[in-house]
């Protein structure tokens, strides 16, 4: 190869082109309430950019304001029809993101001194309602798959999981002390 063909060949860095800015046009981490919302409990619509491609969706961000990092972060898988409840934590927050699949989360709040004492939010989230949903310590929850097909969602909360001294309490996702009974 002579000195010319090497030279045709090489790449450098200003050869690449710049991404444009994101325009306003796709908001994204907007807060959304429904009806009775829970004390503590945050919703935040999630929005895609899509292209021939692909997409990019945000799960979390300091662009629009300051976060605690995440220090643990895992993806879950639920398999159809899967139900996981009940649970709740003493330390940390949950911060859940829903991109896929069909999925139903129920929150019921136990706190004796909250506002929202015993009530009750029903979400149904994933492909078709993408959020991030904030679940304070001491909100019970619980998930389902309504789906035909395994669902993903990605949870970053503000404490890193202690196998030692786990952060989480359970029952049965059949308790009759819960207002709410998984299909």
């Amino acid at each position: 190869m002579t000195l010319e063909e090497r030279t045709v060949d090489m790449l450098s860095l200003e050869d690449f082109v710049d991404d444009k800015p994101w325009g306003d046009d796709v908001p994204f981490l907007e807060d959304v309430r429904v009806a009775d919302q829970i004390e503590g409990v945050r919703l935040q619509r999630l929005a895609t950019r899509a292209d021939k491609r692909g997409d990019l969706t945000v799960l979390l961000s300091a662009l629009k304001e300051p976060i605690m990092s995440p220090p643990h972060v895992y993806l879950v898988s639920a398999e159809p029809r899967s139900i996981r409840a009940w649970v709740y934590h003493k330390r940390q927050s949950d911060r859940l993101a829903y991109t896929n699949g069909d999925v139903r989360v129920v929150l019921y709040d136990l706190r004796t001194d909250s506002p929202t004492y015993q009530k009750l939010n029903i979400l149904d989230v994933g492909a078709a309602n993408k959020v991030l949903l904030t679940i304070p310590p001491f909100v019970v929850h619980g998930v389902q798959n309504r789906g035909m097909a395994a669902a993903t969602f990605v949870n970053m909360p503000t404490n890193v999981y202690d196998p030692e001294n786990p952060d989480k309490s359970r029952v049965r996702y059949d308790h009759p002390g819960i207002p709410y009974k998984f299909d």
